[in-house]
């Protein structure tokens, strides 16, 4: 049997975790099969914020080993001040529809059991790809008090790393599966009498889990966008300029920014991660005063309005704060998150659009929305966590 160390935690294990997309979902199948090992979710959470704690707090348990109790101890005290622990009723963001999901430790075991299994899995796999002497696998059931009849019968079934059943049926295979896969060469078999099975084997896998977690689930980091490679393809800023919306009001800029978006002030609007941003003025007062005017922010109001809907790249900024506030969760910090579209001027220098809403104790609202006028402003706002790119 070829071995395989898994003593240290291989840092592709914690790169493929690293990786993963933030995407916001509030029911387990609006990600199908392989759509789940590019991006990270946990069901039934609705605001970005909250994933990201979840999302580095699993980082951080991979890459130093914690187990699953560690990082329970971990997480809970930032999943109570965010109030998703015990019971809770949660709407659904795009229908207004209300459950009611108790979150505990056993919630809690699967969202770690999940992530971790399939870290694990795709490694290994990768691994024994590499290796001239994996020419065979032996499929190998956990017999756990859970484990499923037709993986049971599974248990000890040789084949050949390029037959046609592990297309689907790479463990897991199944939710909450701890079945593995051995590697042997050709001599190993003969020496403990095994004979590989040939032809077609019954799939295992259920619907959701019917693909090769090992080998279809390469996620590359995403990377911020090369302005400076991509300059000659940027729009002009002048482009983005409406004239006509010059002698426009207050009122009549505003209204003309939600009729863009496609909502009415009040309602909610979903970005492209899925996360639901109240939208209102706040993106146009300081102090219960119009900026909407300032630095000509009114002719860009439109362009704006489609920055927040197709942004180029989306950031999470993580703020401290110099005096403690109510307004959030963490009263000694914010998270604010940043919808960019860049562009140039005529002499070819980096410009954007920027649209800034931060995460307030029940809800995620605006603060601002304006033009980036410098080249190095923009490429200062480009920083924290990127959570979004453009395709």
């Amino acid at each position: 049997m070829v071995k395989i160390d898994f003593q240290k935690t291989p840092q592709s294990i914690v790169d493929y975790l690293k990786n993963k997309q933030l995407t916001l979902t509030y029911n387990h199948y609006e990600l199908l099969k392989k759509a789940h090992d590019k991006a990270f979710t946990v069901a039934k959470v609705t605001r970005m914020d909250l994933l990201n704690d979840i999302h580095s707090s699993l980082i951080e348990a991979i890459k130093t080993g914690r187990n699953f109790e560690a990082w329970k101890k971990s997480i809970i005290p930032t999943l109570e001040k965010k109030g998703w622990w015990g019971t809770q009723e949660i709407a659904n963001p795009k229908t207004g529809e209300i459950k009611k999901v108790i979150i505990n430790s056993n919630r809690l075991k699967k969202i770690y059991t999940i992530n971790t299994r399939v870290a694990y899995q795709k490694h290994r796999y990768e691994e024994m790809m590499k290796l001239p002497l994996s020419t065979y696998w032996m499929y190998r059931c956990s017999f756990l008090e859970n484990s499923r009849e037709s993986h049971k019968a599974m248990h000890g079934t040789v084949l050949h790393r390029d037959h046609e059943f592990w297309i689907e049926n790479y463990p897991p295979n199944d939710y909450i599966c701890f079945c593995g896969v051995t590697a042997h060469s050709e001599s190993d078999l003969k020496r403990r009498g095994l004979t590989p099975t040939q032809g077609k084997i019954q799939s295992i896998a259920t619907e959701d889990w019917a693909y090769n977690v090992g080998k279809n689930t390469n996620v590359a980091a995403l990377k911020k966008i090369n302005l400076d490679d991509s300059l000659q393809y940027l729009p002009l800023l002048n482009s983005a300029k409406n004239n006509e919306l010059k002698n426009l009001d207050y009122d009549g800029l505003k209204n003309r920014f939600y009729q863009s978006i496609g909502v009415k002030e009040g309602e909610t609007f979903i970005d492209k991660t899925n996360d639901p941003i109240l939208i209102s003025d706040d993106f146009f007062k300081t102090l219960e005063r119009s900026k909407i005017n300032r630095k000509d922010r009114n002719y860009y109001i439109l362009e704006l309005a489609d920055t927040l809907q197709n942004p180029d790249e989306i950031y999470l900024e993580f703020e401290k704060l110099k005096n403690a506030s109510d307004k959030y969760l963490d009263k000694d910090s914010r998270v604010v998150k940043k919808y960019m579209r860049y562009y140039k001027t005529e002499a070819g220098a980096k410009r954007a659009l920027i649209v800034l809403v931060e995460y307030l104790k029940d809800k995620t609202t605006g603060v601002s929305a304006y033009v980036i006028d410098s080249a190095g402003t923009v490429e200062n706002k480009r920083v924290e966590k990127l959570i979004y790119k453009k395709d």
